[in-house]
């Protein structure tokens, strides 16, 4: 029992005291085409990791560069927004 106790303080402290889990926080870091970034939680099936892992090592056998996650995930978003914009 004292071990499980333990466990969810660690957790609790490591979250932080008054975070939430579904929080929006504003990313730290400045991307290059200077819009702002919002940090995000977001749960995906192991075979959608392996999928973008997949493109990150067929874009660096192509190019000697791997991909950012973050960058890949964004371009599959906009792909989603922009199927489900409404046409006007």
């Amino acid at each position: 029992m004292a071990a499980r106790s333990e466990n969810k303080r660690y957790k609790d402290k490591a979250r932080g005291q008054n975070s939430h889990p579904s929080k929006l926080r504003q990313a730290t870091a400045k991307p290059s085409s200077g819009k702002e970034l919002l940090k995000v939680t977001l749960y995906v099936r192991p075979d959608q990791i392996v999928g973008i892992e997949a493109i990150q090592l067929d874009a660096r056998r192509r190019t000697g560069r791997r991909p950012d996650k973050s960058a890949l995930v964004q371009e599959a978003l906009d792909l989603l927004v922009s199927k489900y914009k409404p046409k006007t």
